[in-house]
């Protein structure tokens, strides 16, 4: 499966291969066959910091205990910039309780986009939509990868795939 710069695909699946599937495209597991490319480059080898390869988690993962400002810099990248162009700059002194879930999953958004990774995945595990205006903004910096487990979510995708298991173990 390839995604470019500027695609949307969802891969629909059980909840199990789509943690996997998280697991393998961010390094936080070794792939049994094939490889892992973000962007030029096969990134199979690399552990997860530097593979280019950002998550924006089911509900956006935030921590709950800092401030919007603090989620968005926790990533190391330009916070200041990804605040502006994702218009959060005046929630930045709130915690995750006390903004809406689209607020929350455009900050794990701006958290994503400041480390510039060519790849960000969007989890869809707890069938949580991702917010449209997250994923169209996404789409203009990086190839955007959904992992889903409803079919009704691949209509509005430039690539639907629906993997085949050919093994399952406890």
């Amino acid at each position: 499966m390839t995604v470019e710069s500027g695609q949307i695909a969802v891969v629909l699946t059980e909840t199990s291969a789509a943690a996997s599937l998280a697991d393998v495209l961010l390094g936080l597991a070794i792939p049994d066959k094939g490889t892992v490319w973000a962007g030029d480059r096969d990134v199979t080898g690399l552990p997860p910091g530097r593979r280019g390869v950002a998550l924006v988690p089911a509900g956006g993962g935030l921590l709950p205990h800092l401030t919007v400002e603090r989620n968005v810099q926790y990533a190391g990248g330009d916070a200041s910039r990804w605040m502006r162009r994702l218009r959060l700059e005046g929630i930045g002194r709130l915690r995750p309780h006390e903004i809406s879930p689209v607020q929350r999953l455009q900050v794990a958004l701006a958290r994503a986009l400041s480390t510039e990774p060519a790849a960000v995945v969007f989890e869809d595990r707890a069938r949580h939509v991702p917010c449209r205006t997250a994923v169209t903004e996404a789409r203009r910096h990086a190839a955007v990868l959904v992992i889903a487990d409803s079919e009704t979510r691949g209509a509005a995708f430039d690539e639907v795939v629906r993997p085949e298991v050919t093994a399952d173990a406890p």
